[in-house]
């Protein structure tokens, strides 16, 4: 093996697969909060500067660990016959909820203030945020025996969470229903997208027996999501996609109205003093 083929090796590193609550989940929570505190607290002399550093810090942190954990999948080496092999796992495509907001962190790094910025930043607040809730109360199923995946899932996971509170707090997006609606926008737009992928790397053949089922809605597979992979089995698929948009709007609701009642208890409280 050449040196690049011995580094992928060792990235491929594997461990007995953290469990939820475990001392690895348990690390990364303290660390979660500790930042989303240490950041709320903090005196900001210019706070446009200090949103674009912290979109870089996630959006390219996050990009370079998805660029690894795509090439350790796809790389192979049986080590009885001292074969290296290359195959792409489609269904670990990036374009997922929960990877999207390393493209919008991207995109926003290079966004002054205005309508754009506000829109994509309102859905990594208020609907990329339930997917990053989930996966910190429950990641049980995000674990596996590679170390580089789980320290991706949870960078990934749980930095989106950092910067969906951050966002609030700072009051870089707003709580007017506006805001939310904005997100629900972006996600609309995402959606279409990921179906078109879906679709189209379908139809193009070259799957072969893989799957591939982008924010999981794909008209060909199964959904990975829980309920809706019954759902999707018992009714039309029309149905399914319906019910999927309404429960990502709810959610999405439920963040807002949260957001709003604690802006709502502050402002009394401040009235009051």
């Amino acid at each position: 093996m050449n040196f690049l083929e011995k580094l992928l090796c060792g990235l491929q590193y594997e461990i007995e697969a953290p469990s939820c609550y475990g001392l690895f989940h348990i690390v990364w929570l303290i660390a979660t909060l500790s930042t989303i505190l240490f950041l709320s607290n903090r005196k900001e002399k210019d706070h446009d500067k200090s949103l674009k550093r912290i979109l870089i810090v996630y959006g390219v942190g996050a990009l370079i660990l998805e660029l690894l954990k795509q090439i350790t999948w796809s790389f192979n080496y049986d080590v009885s016959t001292n074969i290296v092999s290359w195959d792409y796992e489609w269904y670990a495509f990036p374009f997922q909820l929960c990877t999207t907001p390393i493209i919008v962190s991207i995109i926003c790094i290079f966004l002054k203030k205005g309508k754009l910025r506000n829109y994509l930043l309102s859905y990594i607040a208020y609907i990329t945020i339930l997917g990053s809730i989930a996966t910190a109360l429950y990641p049980e199923s995000c674990f596996v025996d590679m170390l580089l995946v789980d320290i991706h899932t949870m960078y990934l996971h749980l930095g989106s969470l950092v910067l969906s509170i951050y966002l609030i707090t700072s009051k870089e997006v707003g709580t007017k229903f506006k805001d939310l609606f904005n997100g629900y926008k972006v996600f609309l737009v995402f959606v279409f997208l990921a179906e078109l992928l879906n679709i189209l790397v379908y139809k193009s053949g070259i799957l072969k027996d893989e799957t591939f089922n982008m924010f999981y809605i794909s008209p060909y597979f199964t959904s990975a999501l829980p309920l809706f992979n019954i759902l999707q089995e018992k009714l039309p698929f029309i149905l399914c996609i319906i019910t999927y948009l309404l429960t990502i709007f709810l959610g999405g609701l439920i963040v807002w109205s949260i957001v709003k009642l604690i802006f709502k208890l502050k402002d009394k409280k401040k009235r009051r003093n």
